[in-house]
């Protein structure tokens, strides 16, 4: 097939693998990058406005989807579908086309799918994040959600093709090291993501409260939290890591915890992935998405509450020979279930020829 892929294109974990993916398939894949649309000087009349002014007048159209840099980015993508003639259209996000851009889409012949990784419907989100995508919902010819509840309400908006895509690991990127000895970041155990005002604090705060316990610590957002003082008493500045520093640092820890955001109502995450596929031992919330993915105390461990989760930390920590062999079986039902970009990727192409795309 003869692909565009339109996504952001700032972070290398979304439309990067799906791009490289689709190749290895033998699909012909053309790259729209929305990020140029926001990054540096914005011109105004033909000249180049100062870089601080400029920088912040992009920022503010890229935050509140709106402005000239938007509507250039939706010409250009219009244009870009005139010269290529792709066969589908791939949308991730589709933050900032517009509904009037998808209608001269399909009528230009290009068959239109979207995959949206938050929840664009939930009530956290301020209203101007994803109105574009809201209004667009009925213009999509197939909609992947990448939670179970945001299955029924793309239907209630109006797509008539929805199904789910989860999120996924990147073999090159998430894998076991068999040495971590010369890591800077062996611990006993370790959260490694964004911190969001649902409880999540606690859960930290109780861990550092266990005496002897070596905690490990990194993501963005930390310094927002109400027990930040204590975090960068103990830590200094939260940073995070990316990339093959991301799995070392999972390959460094006994045990990887996992926090789920409420924002965004997920029942899952990607890291539910990236733990297994780097060979470690994962405790997470309990949910039953999650459940019916890895058993419980077979293929990861789950805590309901935050005593349960320091109990199962501190037995876990004691008893190592059951801790390896539940991240052994973790990693084993990850790989024989298939959790990897290209398993996604399979899988979008197969409903596209379900769909009657060549």
């Amino acid at each position: 097939m003869r692909i565009l892929l339109v996504e952001f294109w700032h972070s290398h974990i979304y439309a990067e693998p799906f791009s490289q993916r689709l190749r290895e398939l033998g699909n012909e894949v053309f790259e729209f990058k929305e990020h140029v649309y926001f990054d540096g000087p914005v011109r105004v009349e033909g000249a180049a406005t100062d870089t601080g002014p400029a920088t912040m007048l992009a920022k503010a159209q890229e935050k509140y989807r709106w402005g000239p840099r938007l509507w250039q980015l939706n010409r250009d993508l219009l244009d870009r579908v005139r010269s290529q003639r792709p066969d589908v259209v791939f949308l991730i996000r589709g933050a900032h086309v517009l509904p009037e851009t998808l209608r001269e889409i399909k009528r230009l012949g290009s068959y239109v799918i979207g995959w949206h990784n938050d929840d664009p419907l939930g009530p956290h989100h301020k209203w101007y994040v994803w109105r574009h995508f809201v209004r667009a919902i009925p213009l999509y010819d197939r909609l992947f959600a990448y939670r179970h509840a945001n299955i029924d309400a793309f239907r209630r908006r109006g797509c008539g093709r929805v199904g789910l895509l989860r999120s996924f690991y990147l073999r090159d990127l998430n894998f076991p090291i068999d040495d971590v000895s010369a890591s800077p970041y062996q611990c006993d155990v370790t959260f490694i993501g964004h911190w969001e005002d649902d409880g999540r604090s606690v859960f930290v705060d109780a861990l550092l409260d266990e005496p002897g316990l070596d905690l490990g610590l990194w993501g963005t957002l930390w310094e927002r939290a109400a027990n930040s003082e204590r975090i960068q008493a103990r830590f200094g500045l939260v940073e995070p890591v990316r990339r093959e520093a991301y799995n070392v640092a999972l390959n460094s820890a006994k045990i990887c915890l996992v926090f789920l955001s409420k924002l965004n109502n997920d029942t899952y995450t990607r890291r539910c992935f990236e733990i297994p596929a780097a060979g470690r031992f994962m405790l997470a919330p309990y949910t039953d998405d999650l459940a019916s993915m890895f058993e419980e105390n077979v293929e990861a461990v789950y805590f309901r509450s935050r005593d349960e989760m320091v109990a199962k930390v501190r037995y876990y920590l004691q008893n190592e020979s059951e801790r390896t062999r539940i991240a052994a079986a973790g990693r084993a039902r990850l790989l024989r279930d298939g959790h990897e970009a290209i398993d996604r990727v399979r899988f979008v192409l197969s409903c596209l020829r379900s769909d009657g795309i060549p």
